[in-house]
């Protein structure tokens, strides 16, 4: 596991995130920051989501919301920025500062594609986001840490990891349950989608990675010791990470190829920085921002183009 001692020495404000997952609360089966959080480093509002920022203001996801347009971020915690310094420089907020209206950052550490669905509902009243982006990156990093999968109600969260471990009749074994998690992955991230388009509204897939897809880390990153296993736990879920990422890369690109829905960040894995194993850096961020952002241009000009013509 990354050695933060050094990596909180490089970069102090990280330790201002790991102290506060001491403040993670549990929504059912879903995590979330506590509420109106406020530290030097980032802040969340009072339903515990991080704070976006337009313009130099900052805007709770309800602010964005009541905005005239406005677009939402669906992901877990690499899409809500954890370590980044400063909500400014989350995607969310990199993304409205681009187009000029406000992104809600309503991602939550751990969250799956089946949470973030619930999520995408309770947000589909009032006026609809402009355009969805979603990274179904937790899913994957849930499924590597436990080893196990229901292709319905995807994997256990760390709170209930330990139970659902000790109540099982036989060992986890990840192999025999790939086929329920990558049906899982497919049924909710297509369900996300269709949910999108029964509503008009567009949407980006991200192809989110993590350091393990990289073959030649950053001398900063070997300096931080990324990818190096401590625990026993540790080791067998970084090796599910090198296993699993192609075939869950794979039932992206086909969710996204069957569907015809855009998937940004191909390509990018060798070019990203991470902060540790699974969170990007700054540059990391600005670069698969970038990507999102080219995806995104011509599907909101194309929105414009059809409601000017509407309205003419």
């Amino acid at each position: 596991m990354a050695d933060y001692q050094k990596i909180i020495a490089a970069r102090p404000e990280v330790g201002e995130f790991i102290r506060a997952r001491r403040a993670i609360r549990y929504r059912g089966e879903a995590m979330s920051y506590a509420p109106n959080l406020k530290c030097d480093s980032f802040s969340t509002d009072g339903s515990g989501f991080r704070h976006s920022v337009l313009r130099g203001e900052s805007l709770s996801v309800a602010e964005s919301r009541r905005s005239r347009r406005y677009g939402l971020v669906l992901g877990a915690s690499n899409s809500f920025g954890f370590g980044l310094a400063g909500n400014e420089n989350t995607m969310s907020s990199l993304l409205g500062e681009r187009f000029g209206f406000p992104f809600a950052n309503v991602s939550m550490p751990g969250a799956n594609s089946r949470n973030l669905h619930s999520l995408l509902m309770a947000f589909l009243s009032g006026i609809r986001p402009a355009v969805v982006v979603h990274s179904s990156g937790g899913d994957l990093s849930t499924f590597c840490e436990s080893s196990l999968a229901d292709p319905v109600f995807g994997s256990p969260n760390r709170a209930q990891l330990k139970t659902v471990v000790k109540q099982a009749s036989q060992r986890a074994n990840a192999e025999a349950d790939l086929p329920k998690f990558l049906a899982f992955t497919t049924l909710w991230t297509s369900a996300i989608v269709n949910l999108c388009r029964a509503h008009a509204i567009p949407i980006v897939l991200v192809q989110q990675g993590t350091f393990f897809e990289k073959r030649n880390p950053s001398r900063l990153e070997q300096h931080f010791r990324l990818g190096e296993p401590i625990l026993s736990s540790h080791a067998r879920q970084f090796e599910n990470h090198k296993k699993f990422n192609q075939p869950f890369s794979a039932a992206r690109k086909s969710v996204s190829d069957r569907l015809g829905i855009p998937l940004a960040g191909v390509g990018l894995s060798e070019s990203l920085t991470f902060i540790d194993e699974f969170h990007c850096d700054y540059d990391g961020t600005r670069l698969l921002t970038n990507a999102v952002g080219d995806v995104i241009e011509p599907m909101i000009q194309l929105k414009e183009t059809r409601s000017t013509l509407r309205v003419g």
